[in-house]
């Protein structure tokens, strides 16, 4: 009795790590689909949070080669592939990734691939736009709230 449930044991984990690689397999395969996307968001990410770094902090100017070095290493596509293939794999399933890894080698999800960044991007300059169309409304929010907390402190 005692070698039939050892041998279960056994089986289970070994079927296990084989659906476990099975399932990185897949997520790797979606990622390798994406590849440019995710390289392009990264850096684009990268380049933000240096822009972003120097505009609040314009004493790291001499230090910008440095920095871009450093998130060259710690936001590129291969340092974060290993995490990224784990996120996919916790999020879905084998069946799962195969459906999408299917619906990317259609020409629709080819498509998607393609036009995916200059969606995103153009939505945020959208919405960027309507935030600088409506930037008074704010101004008027903020001076009310000030007029507020300043009664309330009193």
């Amino acid at each position: 009795m005692i070698r039939i449930s050892l041998f279960l044991v056994i089986f289970v984990a070994a079927v296990d790590s084989h659906a476990d690689a099975d399932l990185r397999q897949e997520a790797e395969k979606l990622l390798s689909k994406m590849d440019v996307n995710i390289r392009v968001a990264l850096q684009q990410s990268s380049n933000q949070m240096l822009e972003m770094q120097m505009n609040q902090s314009p004493s790291l100017a001499p230090y910008k080669d440095v920095m871009t070095k450093f998130f060259e290493r710690y936001m590129s596509y291969e340092s974060l592939k290993p995490e990224m293939v784990r996120m996919y794999t916790e999020a879905y399933t084998l069946g799962e990734l195969k459906e999408i890894n299917a619906f990317y080698s259609s020409k629709v999800g080819k498509k998607t691939l393609e036009l995916m960044p200059r969606l995103v991007a153009r939505s945020g300059q959208i919405a960027a736009a309507k935030v600088e169309d409506n930037l008074d409304e704010l101004r008027t929010m903020i001076k009310a709230e000030t007029l507020r907390l300043q009664k309330l402190s009193q």
